[in-house]
């Protein structure tokens, strides 16, 4: 293969892969529910979490190993975004609201 192709070849790939993004879903509290009980991601893809209720919630992301990242009090009216840079099976809780969960699926 002649240098020139391998260069090219090169170029093409790395603009494939620059045109690849993260995506982000929204998700709405309200009526002290998610707005949907699960998502399926790719890796680096972020959820934003809208609270529209007028409580304070307290978003948890579980992941397999039960470890929890705590993303701290979201008043009213607030929005929180949680980037899933690991593949896996997550839960999503509220630790003020019991019945708020969700599943998150990041492949």
């Amino acid at each position: 293969m002649r240098i020139g192709t391998i260069f090219g070849v090169a170029a093409a790939l790395a603009s494939v892969a620059a045109g690849v993004r993260a995506a982000t879903t929204a998700i709405e509290q309200s009526g002290q529910q998610f707005s949907q009980k699960s998502a399926v991601l790719s890796t680096g893809d972020s959820i934003v979490f809208a609270n529209h209720d007028d409580v304070t919630h307290n978003i948890n992301v579980i992941n397999d190993d039960d470890d929890a990242v705590d993303l701290g009090l979201q008043k009213p009216g607030e929005s929180l975004t949680y980037k899933f840079d690991k593949a896996g099976r997550f839960k999503v809780r509220c630790s003020i609201h019991p019945s708020m969960k969700m599943t998150v699926n990041v492949k």
